[in-house]
């Protein structure tokens, strides 16, 4: 028994080992295939991998096991983030951020990523700069410019303007202020003649030259209007400018507009130049230049005009400017407040009297009576107020020549606002004049010049008075005989049209005249008006041969009671003859010489030449051929009428036949002979006879043909008085009234 118990306890024994060794192989198998179950298998960052009978572990991307191995077993070993932006990983212009296990790029600020995502790893990716200036055009404010920078930009006032520091310190942002003065994007915009230096084109042969000396007067202004951190030094300025004034002061050889614009550019620069050294607070001193060809004395003006009115007197060669502190303070100056004064030696020659825009008659030859007779001096003060003053400035010009007897002196002014620059004599008067000396009183600051006028300029205004009251005149009686000939139906005839003509040519001759003989500014419509008026001359002069022609043919005639009937005398044939050898005349006048119309101060034809005999030599002949037949006529008519009437001897009829005929001389253009006995000692008085009857040659028209002819001063009373026309008279003595002088009948 106890044989058999043993035997049982030994079998349980090995069953209990057998079970025993299967469960442990089973668990350790079991627990290596899960191992990566566990979340202590591995650190952190890392993964798990298992094999077939183990297992290892990776670190994730980004990090590196701290044992340097790619697999590791050991629980100890730690995933330590790797550092890629220690390496260059990000563009340039970019920021490498590190993350765990990663890094993302970002582009520097005033860049954008090519991919439009603001992080990034694709190392493909470039940062690109960013145009902020092309973005918002408005980002530096106005009057400012914006210049874009790599990342970045930056702003600064536009020449002509400079920083303000009050309102940089007050709002903390650029703030451009206009510079009180002209720079040269000022000037160009006003002036043509120097916009064609500006184009970049191949200049034109005539504008080399005077391009080379605009530009070197610009160069000398950039270092005044860039904002340059080095100070504005007048001497240096002065010195550099003093060969550039050299040139233009024998630069006679440019034509008119062009000197014009090129004493502009000088005047503007310099004075620019001196208020730049005036308003520069490092250079707040008075200073006193003296050069060859030009003289400067500025005074900064510090507390003197606090206490009293003191008058400065600054002085430039043999000039003189004085102006008052009253004055100053009226100009408005803020910060620093001076005055300046220079004189110039040479621009007279260069802006001379040519340049005179005053009252004198456009055809007059006024290069001949005027002539500038001091240098071009210029006051010049900081402030915005630069004219209107209540005290006057004063300035003492010193005579280039002796002021004679018989001259008499214009204080002038350069006005750039007529035709691109002219003389004018407003703002400034005459206070007192020696041999020496001219004394101007202006209420402005300005470049100024004196130009002495002879005798005859008096003479001249008073012709240009009376020539233009008479051609207004002449206008309204043009007009009233206009509406006449069209309205009055009893007076229509054959006569009346001719009238009718030369009343239309001469009323456009002459407002055409009165508006543009001296619009000079456009050569190529000077040109046009010159030839306008040729023609419309002509045509006059045509229509009064005409009028001679069949005047003396009617009288020869008289006993013929209906002439141009009975020789059917086409109009068609006048209009043709009239207005067609006028317009022929000028058509070839204008091929031989097409520069031939249009002068520097008028537009007319131009008597240099000798192109202005295109308009007196058929104007002579006219006359010549109508003084013939009008004498003619006159005794033609004298003799029958006095055959037929014998009342026409009496004193009154005789009287108004003498003075009909003697009209007749001015309505035929007779009286124009004057104009070429205009030499000598009788030239004055036959240049006031050739005004005052020309003038009036409208309202000569209206006297003989209107007022003068019964008929239709019973027309006028009619229509006043609405009444009823009466039986009407014979056609005969409608022609014969209304072309000859009166008889008794007529009275």
């Amino acid at each position: 028994m106890w044989r058999f118990n043993l035997l049982l306890f030994w079998g349980c024994c090995v069953l209990f080992s057998w079970k025993m060794h299967t469960v442990s192989t089973v668990d350790l198998t079991t627990m290596s295939l899960n191992a990566c179950a566990y979340t202590t298998t591995c650190p952190a960052y890392a993964t798990c991998t298992t094999t077939t009978d183990s297992y290892y572990c990776t670190c994730k991307r980004g990090f590196r096991a701290s044992n340097g191995q790619m697999q590791f077993k050991d629980p100890g070993v730690k995933c330590n983030d790797i550092d890629e932006c220690a390496v260059k990983t990000c563009p340039v212009n970019a920021t490498c951020t590190n993350t765990p296990g990663s890094y993302f790029c970002t582009c520097h600020p005033g860049f954008a990523p090519s991919n439009g995502q603001t992080n990034f790893t694709d190392q493909k990716v470039k940062c690109r700069d960013i145009d902020e200036c092309f973005q918002d055009p408005s980002l530096c404010g106005p009057h400012s410019v914006c210049t874009n920078a790599l990342g970045s930009y930056s702003c600064s006032c536009m020449m002509g303007f400079r920083p303000d520091p009050e309102r940089f310190q007050k709002y903390g942002n650029l703030s451009c202020k206009r510079l009180p003065f002209k720079c040269m994007e000022d000037v160009i915009p006003n002036n043509k003649q120097v916009q064609q230096c500006q184009g970049g084109a191949a200049l034109k042969p005539e504008y080399v030259s005077f391009c080379a000396l605009i530009n070197a007067i610009f160069s000398i202004l950039d270092d005044v209007c860039e904002n340059k951190t080095t100070v504005v030094s007048l001497k240096s300025t002065a010195r550099s400018l003093a060969p550039v004034l050299e040139r233009v002061s024998t630069s006679s050889k440019f034509a008119k507009e062009k000197m014009s614009a090129l004493g502009t550019v000088v005047l503007e620069s310099v004075e620019s130049t001196i208020l730049a050294a005036l308003l520069d607070p490092s250079a707040n001193v008075s200073q006193n230049i003296r050069t060859e060809n030009l003289d400067i004395e500025s005074k900064v003006i510090n507390e003197e005009c606090t206490k009293q009115n003191i008058v400065f007197n600054l002085k430039a060669k043999g000039d003189e400017m004085k102006v008052g502190c009253s004055t100053i303070k009226e100009s408005a100056s803020t910060g620093t407040t001076g005055v300046a004064f220079v004189s110039f030696v040479g621009m007279e020659a260069v802006l001379d009297e040519r340049f005179f825009h005053g009252l004198q008659t456009p055809l007059a030859d006024s290069k001949t009576k005027l002539k500038i007779n001091s240098r071009v001096i210029g006051g010049i003060m900081t402030g915005e107020k630069k004219k209107n003053f209540s005290d006057p400035v004063v300035y003492t010009l010193e005579n280039i020549k002796p002021k004679q007897e018989l001259e008499s002196p214009i204080c002038v002014s350069w006005n750039t606002d007529v035709k691109g620059g002219r003389w004018t004599t407003s703002g400034c008067v005459v206070q007192e004049a020696s041999e020496t000396h001219t004394v101007c009183r202006c209420n402005r600051m300005v470049n100024l010049a004196v130009i002495m006028a002879s005798g005859e300029l008096t003479m001249e205004f008073s012709l240009y008075v009376i020539s233009h009251v008479g051609m207004i005149i002449s206008l309204v009686c043009l007009i009233l005989a206009i509406a006449t000939f069209l309205l009055c139906r009893s007076i229509q005839n054959r006569n009346t049209y001719l009238h009718l003509n030369l009343c239309i040519c001469l009323f456009l001759a002459e407002i055409l005249f009165l508006i543009g003989i001296d619009k000079t500014e456009n050569q190529l419509g000077c040109a046009i008006i010159a030839g306008a008026l040729h023609y419309l001359f002509l045509a006059c002069f045509f229509w009064m041969l005409v009028e001679a022609v069949l005047l003396f043919l009617m009288v020869r005639n008289l006993k013929v009671v209906n002439y141009f009937s009975s020789h059917n005398v086409k109009l068609l044939y006048l209009c043709a003859f009239s207005y067609g050898l006028p317009a022929l005349l000028v058509v070839v006048s204008a091929s031989v010489q097409p520069k031939g119309y249009g002068m520097d101060d008028r537009c007319w034809l131009d008597a240099k030449t000798g192109f202005i005999w295109s308009f007196l030599g058929p104007v002579c002949v006219i006359i010549t051929v109508n003084f013939v037949l009008l004498t003619w006529t006159l005794c033609i008519l004298r003799q029958k009428l006095s055959s037929v009437n014998a009342e026409v001897s009496t004193l009154k009829d005789t009287r108004l036949l003498t003075f009909k005929a003697f009209a007749q001389l001015f309505v035929l253009g007779c009286s124009w002979v004057l104009g070429l006995f205009q030499i000598g000692p009788i030239a004055g008085v036959m240049a006031y006879l050739f005004t005052i009857i020309n003038s009036l040659q409208g309202a000569f028209i209206f006297l003989i043909h209107c007022l003068l002819s019964r008929q239709v001063r019973e027309e006028y009373r009619r229509w006043i008085t609405r009444k009823t026309k009466p039986s009407s008279q014979s056609q005969s003595s409608v022609i014969l009234l209304s072309s000859v002088p009166s008889t008794s009948k007529t009275g």
